[in-house]
């Protein structure tokens, strides 16, 4: 049974460091396609003379873009040994809304106010989870310093 165990987890932990190259070649191919949608959008907004609309949508891309280099950071300090951390998905989810709340005045079809309404939500409830959970990492990190505080012995 012990065999048994530790071919399962020797198994396990190949099939883990394979998906993680997998996650990180997929998130370095989006990164240099969403360049290249940045830079091709600030073409055609340069090239149609829409500067307004063409902005809000490399602002758009950027954002993207943006998301990319925060998921970049994150695979690369779990490779390195780090642990994940929640509230970076949490940041990223938030940012694809705010990049949806900013792309509604330049897209074709007019949103009604309820879909307003669900994307304000979402930014509202969004954000709101991200600063409870960045609040307890925060009261989480200090707890820890003052019980090694005192857990020191005295200064003489």
């Amino acid at each position: 049974m012990k065999r048994l165990t530790v071919h399962t987890t020797k198994l396990l932990t190949w099939t883990n460091r394979l998906t993680h190259i997998v996650i990180s070649l997929a998130l370095v191919s989006a990164t240099i396609l969403l360049a290249a949608l940045f830079f091709n959008d600030i073409y055609l907004a340069i090239k149609s003379h829409s500067l307004i609309k063409g902005f809000l949508h490399a602002l758009g891309i950027l954002l993207l873009l943006w998301t990319m280099v925060e998921l970049i950071n994150t695979e690369l300090d779990h490779l390195q040994g780090g642990t994940i951390d929640v509230a970076i998905f949490i940041e990223v989810a938030l940012v694809v809304v705010v990049r949806e709340i900013i792309m509604l005045p330049v897209s074709e079809i007019h949103p009604s106010w309820i879909e307003l309404s669900m994307w304000a939500g979402a930014a509202t409830l969004l954000g709101l989870t991200y600063y409870l959970v960045r609040s307890g990492q925060y009261l989480l990190r200090k707890t820890a310093v003052l019980q090694n505080i005192n857990k020191s012995p005295p200064n003489k």
